[in-house]
């Protein structure tokens, strides 16, 4: 009887140690995800705050909207990676920035090919979700 104990014990013993170890390396992970997750999202906060943009000009003719937006954030931006909405739809344009790079204070020329009413509302957002609208 006393072997008989002697070995139920160490089951129960082995089967605690391994159950507690399994437990401690899921909370490492998880705390290692959790971790990296803050890291990811700070770096994106930083971002948003150094970025800005500033339409500073538009021009309507009947085939086309001429826009210059000013990169009037410390963070450089790709210029090709923003989104155009008039009233809320989404619309293709074409930039004259060369290399798609946009460093801070320069400005870039962007063309839509629409034409606008007057209250129609315009809106640049940066490929970090910083944006601008104006109403034409």
């Amino acid at each position: 009887m006393g072997a008989e104990t002697s070995v139920v014990i160490a089951l129960i013993f082995v089967g605690f140690l391994t159950i507690g170890t399994t437990t401690y390396a899921s909370y490492e992970y998880s705390n290692s995800l959790v971790k990296n997750a803050q890291y990811e999202k700070d770096i994106i906060k930083k971002a948003r705050m150094q970025t800005d943009i500033t339409i500073m000009n538009m021009t309507n003719t009947t085939t086309q909207l001429n826009l210059t937006v000013k990169n009037t954030g410390k963070t450089t931006l790709n210029a090709s990676a923003m989104n155009v909405f008039i009233n809320g739809n989404p619309y293709n344009y074409t930039v004259a920035t060369t290399g798609n790079v946009w460093v801070p204070q320069n400005s870039t020329n962007i063309t839509i090919p629409v034409s606008i009413n007057v209250g129609d509302r315009i809106k640049i957002t940066s490929e970090n979700g910083v944006s601008d609208y104006r109403l034409w």
